[in-house]
């Protein structure tokens, strides 16, 4: 039977009949639950913001994609606009599940694509050409994304809520629903009390005290835990690997926030990194290793006198060095920092190059995305690609640097000079960034680290944590002296 059909008759269908008759993909009842809320909210025309919490693979991202079919297929005309952290792969993956379910037989022939970021559903076949009816437009809603002007007449959705800025929020996405009133939904996980998702839910809970209407949805774990043998299994599992206080599991199956709002230093550990050994101006006779973050360069105008941006990135070399303990486990203690902002990429080079002579760095770490990849090359093409490794930045890579430096600092086999000696704005820097920086788990098992745009820079952590990385396999120096003896061979006649 058609929605239409059943429409006339006075029946509004749920979204729950409509995932198993219309498109095949039949939903769980707390899915059901969510959806017919956000849905009844629609009808009204009440405007509400919503705010859903489901534990990880409780498939969020498939009611999110059902209520977008849902919309297409029941209303004439209108827009929804779908935002997330990031385009490659939230959004990308976001718009194949949606086309997925389109795929159903009464809405396959209909759908219609453009510009690779907007899907609509024609009110019939012969009208695919004409690109009529409801729309879905995707966005990304990263702090780089300028996306001023589209509306949201039906629905704004914001997938991962916890990682959207809160200004990108207020300035550039909630003003799409003011024309229609739309509905908002926000989708996500725990994380710290102070994101864009923890904030609407505290709002949400506080609004259903006033007035009963139910905006706020969480379900952690034990939901589907309840009715999936198989999630249960899976969870149980990974708490016995992890522990329940682990990150992922308190944030991404308990959907407990974090407490300190997300640092990645705590005082012990802050306290751990300090050093009692002086800041060098110059190397001994010690072995060093490095890590190298690159920054913007500033190319003033004609008849321009070179000036320092703030806002800009600094590039920062961070000198290590390294020794091993009684378990012959590195160790490293920073001596030296170098920070240049503005710096020419030219002048950098050469300045880099002349310090990797100067402290005989045995081997330097250098963040080879975007910017660092020129810099990088020419390095590693003049000192050797066992000397000089580039490090290119993705989320698998610095979540390996993250716990690289998690563990050295736990460990107390990283150390950071004292004051005394160290240039006061350098030294100053550096800690600022410490105290600031920040951790979140992006995906399963995956952590980043960073420093909120709004409060600062994280070139030193990011120079730092290469450092760090620089030694993961490095192999202890041989011992001045020490013999090694030959191995004895048996030639197989009773003789040695």
């Amino acid at each position: 039977m058609e929605m239409d059909a059943v429409a006339e008759k006075g029946f509004q269908p749920g979204i729950g009949w409509f995932a198993r008759h219309i498109l095949g993909k039949p939903l769980y009842p707390y899915q059901e639950q969510v959806g017919d809320a956000i849905l009844a909210a629609i009808r009204a025309g009440r405007g509400d913001t919503f705010s859903v919490m489901f534990a990880r693979q409780m498939g969020k991202n498939q009611l999110s994609a059902v209520l977008e079919a849902y919309l297409l297929f029941a209303y004439p005309h209108g827009s929804i606009v779908k935002a997330a952290p990031t385009y490659k792969p939230q959004i990308v993956n976001s718009r194949m599940r949606l086309l997925n379910m389109l795929e159903a037989p009464m809405l396959r022939g209909r759908v219609w694509k453009s510009f690779g970021y907007i899907i609509g559903l024609a009110p019939e076949p012969e009208l695919v050409d004409e690109q009529g009816g409801p729309r879905i437009l995707f966005f990304s809603a990263g702090p780089e994304s300028s996306i001023v002007g589209a509306t949201a007449s039906l629905l704004l959705e914001i997938d991962e809520a916890q990682d959207v800025q809160i200004e990108k929020y207020d300035v550039e996405l909630k003003p799409m629903a003011a024309t229609n009133n739309a509905v908002t939904v926000m989708y996500g996980t725990a994380w710290s009390d102070d994101t864009l998702l923890a904030r609407m839910r505290a709002h949400n809970l506080e609004r259903q005290q006033q007035d009963g209407i139910q905006r706020h949805f969480e379900f952690d774990w034990r939901t589907l835990g309840a009715i999936n043998a198989r999630y249960r299994s899976f969870v149980e599992g990974e708490m016995l690997r992890l522990g329940e206080e682990h990150v992922s599991i308190r944030t991404q199956y308990r959907l407990l926030p974090i407490s300190g709002a997300g640092f990645l230093f705590n005082e012990l550990q802050r306290h751990l990194l300090r050093g009692a050994h002086p800041w060098l101006a110059e190397p001994d006779e010690d072995y060093y290793v490095a890590g190298l973050d690159v920054g913007g360069e500033e190319r003033p105008r004609p008849g321009q006198e070179q000036q320092t941006n703030n806002k800009r990135d600094s590039t920062i070399l961070t000198i290590g060095r390294v020794s091993y303990n009684e378990l012959e486990l590195p160790r490293i203690e920073i001596v030296h920092q170098q920070w240049w902002t503005g710096l020419r990429h030219g002048d950098q080079y050469a300045r880099v190059s002349a310090l990797l002579q100067q402290w005989n760095i045995r081997r330097l770490l250098v963040d080879s995305s975007g910017l660092g990849e020129a810099l990088a090359s020419l390095l590693c093409d003049r000192f050797g690609a066992e000397r000089v490794v580039g490090y290119k930045f993705s989320c698998a890579s610095k979540s390996r640097l993250a716990y690289q430096l998690l563990s050295l600092v736990n460990s107390a086999r990283l150390k950071l000079y004292r004051s005394e000696e160290a240039p006061v704005d350098v030294y100053e820097e550096c800690w600022k960034q410490l105290r600031l920086a920040r951790y979140r788990v992006p995906a399963e098992n995956c952590l980043d680290m960073y420093v909120d745009p709004a409060e600062g820079h994280d070139d030193f952590l990011m120079s730092l944590a290469l450092c760090a990385e620089a030694i993961r396999e490095l192999q202890p120096p041989p011992i001045e002296g020490a013999i090694v003896r030959p191995r004895q061979m048996y030639m197989g006649d009773g003789r040695f």
